[in-house]
């Protein structure tokens, strides 16, 4: 195989007409060649098109750099708290210390899934402590009582009711303004009396929070508030 200075795989179709190099969002390079055609032009197809391709993983690496970072500072407008980030290099497993609103991350430094992950967890506590409180308030205003709730990591949902009374709620909602996170509260505890979205349904939503379809016009805009360490990988 011919010397490139990046990685490559070759895969062979039966359907191409020609030869054509693929990069998917991950930077794998790949080359599609017909199987019919000789193999003998895949050397001077790769030189060829070393320029082109460098360029899209780079541009590729600068997106993904600029998507994804570890904060130094978290804001949870719900807490209308604002914490500090530390990292320090140490040996043995990572761990947390938390002083004053600072959280320090102490461990491998270079292992960035490993820190993202110390930092999802910490989010999901500091959620549970928070939203289990004010979804027990929230069901004793409106008189309802639910079976259990979790709390969860989730890119689309902030929130979910089962049949069975399970609620469960995205960590997320700690990005949101104490209003909005309390309109997803009602809009979820609703869902025990009415499983759907009928007239009904939005009439008990109504009954608690009457400005609820401005709040739900505003809680697709706080979509963009959720920080991409959050929900995307490293």
């Amino acid at each position: 195989m011919p010397d490139t200075p990046f990685a490559w795989k070759l895969r062979l179709s039966k359907r191409a007409k020609r030869p054509r190099i693929t990069i998917n969002v991950y930077g794998d390079v790949v080359l599609v060649w017909p199987h019919t055609m000789s193999q003998r032009g895949i050397s001077n197809m790769l030189q060829t098109h070393t320029a082109w391709v460098l360029k899209h993983l780079q541009a590729i690496g600068d997106k993904s750099k600029h998507s994804v970072v570890l904060p130094k500072q978290i804001y949870l407008p719900a807490l209308t708290q604002t914490w500090l980030v530390k990292y320090e290099e140490g040996k043995g497993r990572l761990r947390t210390s938390k002083e004053q609103h600072t959280l320090t991350l102490i461990g491998n430094l270079e292992d960035k899934a490993a820190l993202q992950g110390a930092l999802r967890r910490w989010l999901k506590q500091q959620a549970k402590l928070y939203l289990n409180v004010c979804l027990a308030q929230t069901a004793a205003v409106m008189g309802l009582d639910y079976q259990s709730v979790s709390i969860r990591l989730q890119k689309k949902r902030w929130g979910s009711c089962s049949a069975k009374g399970n609620i469960s709620l995205n960590a997320a909602l700690l990005f949101l303004p104490d209003f909005l996170v309390q309109h997803v509260l009602t809009h979820e505890l609703a869902h025990l009396k009415h499983l759907n979205h009928s007239k009904a349904f939005w009439a008990e939503v109504e009954k608690f929070e009457p400005e609820y379809k401005e709040n739900r016009r505003l809680l697709k805009q706080y979509t963009k508030h959720v920080p991409a360490w959050l929900t995307e990988q490293l």
